[in-house]
């Protein structure tokens, strides 16, 4: 019930119920107030990050064997920026961040232990600064919700650009944007194209700028809670259907992506209007679990590599991928086998392709990488799901980014038992890992609006009935 405090002499104060006037006029002065903050200002360096990773593989620079993709110069352009904003803004350590930046040290160390020092610092030494530039960008420019949605607010336009090449790819059947880059810059995708070409119910699996369809639906698919929870007074439903276009990759790992947010996030609605908690769905999902490890004969990760495919010869293949690379990996189980090596397989499984993040990440760099890499995506799950702000700036309904920003990273942390994202397409995943921990950091000031700092006529207390 929507009321407000109205004094009356010799009693106490009493709730009052507000006219449909007031309640209209109450809206408007906080619709007007979050589109103010929301449009105010954001730092520029993020979003130009972001339209560089949208580039294609294509676009690249080779520098006597070092390839200098778009989104790697915007990473190293951006160092500079980020100096700046940690000297202004220091960040506090964090467990997630301990664990992620001795994952990505353990990049470089291991590869160094592989090759000599001039091939680890093209291979090894490349992907430790990928990794961990796009880590700091969402771990340093984004410090609280609002930040979050700024950035979403001025990058939904380059969202709906690419979701059109996107749509217009998978009707026409034929790739545009990766060959039309190719011919400007000499660096041809038609080995990539015929690889990965198909169709499917009468649709080519696009995949636009990224190196693969199954990268493209992702992508779409860990927008879809940011923008359902971003809760913009304006371009909210614009970024949601263009986030649609991700079910033109007709990818099972994308498409999952987007079933599984948009489920969770019905839930969370629906546990917080009845009153509800996660324990019901967690206990159901423990014990779907249990039943899974005890039946199934192979084990939950075997249980959600086989049956996460649409396409049934696809799961069998992963299947193979993950017995055959496990083996070869308990040989070297510290280090790995090398960036450069490819696991023991028959000579039938003539793809070195490794269909799980997890694993390559064992398998390149050893065990204790990607243990390391995969409790900083739990640490900052946990975080996000336990903070508690009851109202984030720039929120026109009250929605949490925090909520949003979980259930993301909840979700490609399991689709990564799936599939092995690389160069740009990884980039933005980890960007949105650092972004996670950047929000969840209890440390950072004005996190967020907490309704007993507000006066009694605001309007957020009005319109939420506080």
């Amino acid at each position: 019930m929507n009321t407000t405090q109205a004094a009356i002499p010799g009693r106490s104060e009493a709730p009052r119920r507000l006219t449909a006037l007031e309640r209209r006029q109450a809206w408007a002065r906080h619709r007007r107030e979050a589109i103010r903050l929301v449009t105010a200002q954001v730092d520029w360096v993020p979003v130009l990050v972001f339209a560089s990773i949208l580039m294609s593989p294509e676009a690249r620079i080779d520098l006597a064997g070092f390839q200098l993709y778009p989104y790697r110069l915007a990473l190293i352009v951006s160092i500079p920026f980020m100096a700046l904003r940690l000297a202004k803004e220091p960040i506090r350590l964090a467990v997630a961040d301990i664990l992620f930046f001795s994952s990505a040290a353990l990049m470089f160390i291991s590869t160094t232990l592989h090759y000599p020092l001039d091939v680890a610092l093209k291979t090894g030494g490349a992907t430790t600064l990928d990794t961990t530039l796009a880590y700091l960008l969402g771990r340093v420019f984004f410090r609280n919700p609002l930040d979050v949605r700024r950035f979403l607010y001025r990058s939904s336009p380059l969202v709906v650009l690419v979701g059109l090449i996107i749509f217009a790819e998978s009707v026409s059947h034929q790739y545009i944007f990766r060959p039309t880059v190719g011919r400007i810059t000499g660096f041809s995708p038609e080995s990539t194209i015929e690889r990965v070409y198909e169709l499917r119910f009468g649709l080519l699996r696009a995949m636009g700028p990224f190196m693969h369809p199954i990268a493209a639906g992702i992508f779409f698919g860990s927008l879809v809670p940011l923008f359902l929870s971003a809760d913009l007074p304006k371009r909210r439903w614009i970024g949601l259907i263009a986030c649609s276009a991700g079910f033109f990759s007709w990818s099972s790992a994308g498409l999952a992506t987007i079933i599984l947010c948009f489920g969770l996030l019905f839930y969370d609605f629906v546990q917080k209007k009845y009153g509800l908690t996660w324990l019901p769905l967690l206990m159901a999902s423990s014990l779907f679990l249990i039943v899974v490890e005890a039946f199934s004969g192979g084990g939950v990760i075997k249980f959600v590599i086989r049956y996460a495919s649409i396409n049934p010869q696809t799961g069998y293949f992963r299947l193979a991928i993950w017995d055959y690379g496990t083996a070869h990996l308990m040989r070297s189980p510290w280090i790995g086998i090398g960036i450069l090596e490819s696991y023991d397989r028959p000579e039938w499984m003539h793809s070195d392709s490794v269909d799980n993040y997890w694993l390559l990440l064992g398998l390149r760099f050893g065990i204790p990488c990607s243990v390391l890499m995969a409790g900083a995506f739990l640490f900052n799950i946990w975080k996000l799901a336990t903070v508690r702000v009851a109202v984030e700036l720039g929120s026109l309904r009250g929605r949490r980014m925090a909520t949003g920003l979980s259930i993301g990273l909840a979700v490609i942390f399991l689709i990564l038992w799936t599939v092995s994202p690389w160069g740009a397409d990884i980039t933005w995943l980890l960007i949105l890992l650092g972004m996670a921990g950047g929000v969840s950091d209890l440390s950072s000031k004005d996190r967020g609006f907490r309704l007993h700092n507000l006066r009694k006529d605001n309007p957020l207390r009005i319109i939420f009935g506080k």
